[in-house]
């Protein structure tokens, strides 16, 4: 199975400049656009996310299930960012990563990305009851 090929210690890059989209609405204008930590946690996600991608077959997809990161300082608007992944445990589809963000002065976050590996075309009752009660 070519999940099994997915290897321990796999490092996924991703780099972004900090725009206003990125900055939370309550500091635009302000002397302190900074990116929000739900973008940090969105970048550092995707970061995990394509990493896998060449190894997931074209009926697989990863999706977030456990999220836990540190926001250890302000990043400006205008600022570029870094953030690296690194797969450390795997437990059939179930995926753990680390992941470290960098802005072009210092470390600026660190936390892990517990990613699950699924079918996307498999039937989901739970899923489907919901879609349900909103048609």
């Amino acid at each position: 199975m070519i999940l099994d090929e997915i290897p321990i210690g796999l490092e996924g890059i991703y780099s972004v400049l900090i725009e206003e989209e990125h900055v939370p609405f309550h500091l635009r204008g302000s002397k302190t656009e900074v990116v929000s930590t739900p973008d940090l946690v969105r970048f550092m996600e995707r970061t995990a996310f394509e990493s896998l991608i060449p190894f997931l077959p074209d009926e697989m997809t990863s999706v977030g299930t456990k999220v836990s990161l540190n926001h250890l300082s302000g990043t400006p608007k205008g600022m570029k960012i870094t953030v690296k992944t690194k797969l450390i445990e795997r437990d059939r589809r179930r995926c753990l990563f680390t992941a470290e963000i960098f802005d072009e002065y210092e470390k600026v976050a660190e936390g892990t990305n517990e990613r699950f590996l699924i079918i996307t075309n498999r039937s989901n009752e739970k899923l489907m009851k919901k879609k349900e009660m909103i048609s």
